[in-house]
């Protein structure tokens, strides 16, 4: 069993303790009974087990990153649990505790609730991730609870780019809708209204970014072209390149930005906005429209372009450890039309691993860092093989 996914459901019902359903009665009270969904026989999911339709909602969870057969057989088991819960087998008990969060969501939400528990693989900014349903099993919203000092800014960062969004009627963009951002003994939580992807709307090529909804966020917040050097995003990240904790890996990115100052820093860089984590598995088609989650690193004021990097990265790095070799090999990809030094796709892959640096690097620090050490390290080279240094 995964002690950290039955510790997180334990900190959800504080004072609580989680015990094998059918477990020998006591004076504690239940409060929510969960089946246990494993994958690769390590628990990642609990379900709740009270509403046959929750159960097999919670189950069916889409995205363009879903094969087909992941579609199929998500959507076959949803509907095979909701007809026999039964099926569920393997389940715990919460016994015990007050003040939970499911109270605290179901004073904001107006109804009672209950909600499935995800906290998946293990990385840097795991937190708990919770889909949150009625009595009668409808999915209501979704919430996450700000779990660490990363994971804290990541919750509140999301909050406030998704009221920021909230006003904005996009043509092919669809965020979530802000419902609530709260707090609950002292952590930050963000309530979202449910995005309802179909199991059957897939983007047809998957490592094919879908520019035009990209294009339409950078748009929106286009703040028109000047030098690199001059720019308020330069400045910035090379105080954060400062706040990298480790003076070798600090000196690295350092040398490199010396070196993207040199190829493209009087070249006027247009300035819009990022997703900046926009990939098939945070994401699913709904006609010429993005239903589009995962919203904490959004950005406004960074050089246009940098979606569609990050997402063929991914795409192309999917499945296996990420390799200097298979970041400069996505980015070739993406700039196969221009592949000349100094050209404007050269200059935007340069500009996005600089981005995605400033990030990475800084994270290898706080806790659970050994998570993305081994990726920055990575792009860290890469960045080194596009300036020439390496």
């Amino acid at each position: 069993m995964d002690m950290e996914l039955l510790e997180t459901a334990v900190q959800l019902w504080p004072g609580a303790e989680v015990v094998p359903a059918g477990s020998a009665a006591d004076e504690r009270p239940v409060r929510a009974r969960y089946a246990v969904i494993s994958r690769a026989h390590v628990p990642t999911v609990l379900v709740p087990v009270e509403s046959a339709a929750a159960a097999g909602a919670s189950l069916r969870r889409f995205s363009t990153a879903s094969t087909w057969w992941d579609s199929t057989a998500r959507a076959a088991a949803g509907a095979a649990v909701r007809a026999a819960p039964g099926l569920l087998r393997h389940r715990v008990e919460i016994r015990g505790g007050d003040d939970s969060l499911a109270q605290h969501l179901s004073a904001v939400l107006g109804t009672a609730v209950t909600f499935s528990i995800t906290i998946g693989t293990a990385r840097v900014n795991r937190k708990p991730v919770l889909q949150v349903f009625d009595d009668a099993g409808r999915c209501r919203a979704f919430a996450k609870v700000g779990w660490s000092d990363s994971t804290v800014a990541d919750v509140l960062a999301e909050g406030a780019a998704l009221a920021r969004l909230g006003d904005i009627e996009f043509r092919h963009v669809v965020p979530p809708e802000l419902l609530a951002r709260t707090t609950w003994r002292g952590r930050p939580v963000l309530v979202t209204g449910p995005l309802q992807p179909s199991a059957w709307s897939r983007h047809r090529r998957a490592w094919d970014p879908p520019g035009v909804a990209m294009a339409e966020l950078d748009d929106w917040f286009c703040e028109g072209e000047r030098e690199l050097v001059d720019s308020d995003w330069w400045c910035r990240r090379w105080e954060m390149a400062g706040e990298v904790g480790d003076p070798v890996s600090r000196g690295r990115l350092e040398r490199a930005m010396e070196q993207v100052a040199v190829v493209a820093g009087e070249r006027p860089v247009r300035f819009g906005a990022w997703h900046g984590d926009w990939t098939p598995w945070n994401m699913a088609n709904a006609g010429q429209a993005v239903l589009l989650w995962d919203w904490e690193r959004f950005a406004t004021g960074v050089p246009s372009g940098l979606d569609p990097l990050h997402y063929v990265v991914n795409v192309l790095n999917a499945g296996a450890p990420v390799t200097a070799d298979g970041i400069v090999w996505a980015l070739a990809l993406a700039a196969h039309h221009d592949r000349s030094v100094g050209g404007q796709p050269h200059v935007q892959s340069l500009l996005y691993l600089v981005e995605i640096l400033a990030r990475y690097l800084r994270l290898t620090h706080v806790a659970g860092g050994e998570h993305i050490s081994e990726r920055a390290m990575h792009t860290l080279v890469a960045l080194e093989r596009l300036t020439g240094l390496d």
